[in-house]
């Protein structure tokens, strides 16, 4: 048997080609081994050259890799001035019917100054120190939130 990638060497053929284990030493001088199992083993070792292709193919895949990650980083899509998949959900979860328990116009998510100012207006409104409860509060600050998101997501530009 040749020694490459395909056949591998096993004890039993080993044993098989050679009439004792001092001719199968004898046939592969730069291998040291004292048993069938060992000599085995070492003949199924790949070569240095074999390494060095083996690497030089592995170094080849990372450099292949590393310019796939900076092709996709290049292609993915930076967010535009409008996030429409974001928007959708948030406006399936976004119960507009608060906007208007709390007396909102939709236009004070135009800008970040006019949902900041309904905001104030309605923290002084609701809050506990003033006669709100905490619930009220709560929702106000949700609002908040919810405002800003839209103002954030949509640049400005309101619903």
């Amino acid at each position: 048997m040749t020694s490459n990638n395909q056949s591998m060497y096993t004890e039993a053929e080993l044993k098989k080609q050679f009439k004792s284990f001092q001719d199968a030493r004898k046939a592969f001088p730069g291998i040291k081994a004292r048993g069938w199992e060992t000599l085995a083993q070492k003949l199924n070792e790949p070569s240095p050259e074999q390494l060095k292709t083996q690497v030089k193919a592995l170094n080849e895949l990372v450099e292949s890799l590393k310019q796939e990650i900076e092709a996709l980083k290049k292609s993915v899509v930076q967010p535009s001035d409008f996030d429409e998949i974001g928007f959708w959900l948030l406006d399936r979860n976004f119960d507009r019917s608060k906007f208007e328990d709390f007396d909102i116009a939709e236009d004070a998510t135009e800008c970040e100054s006019a949902a900041k100012s309904v905001y104030k207006k309605l923290a002084q409104q609701y809050h506990p120190d003033s006669g709100g409860t905490d619930e009220q509060m709560a929702n106000v600050n949700r609002l908040h939130e919810q405002m800003m998101a839209l103002v954030k997501m949509n640049g400005g530009l309101g619903v």
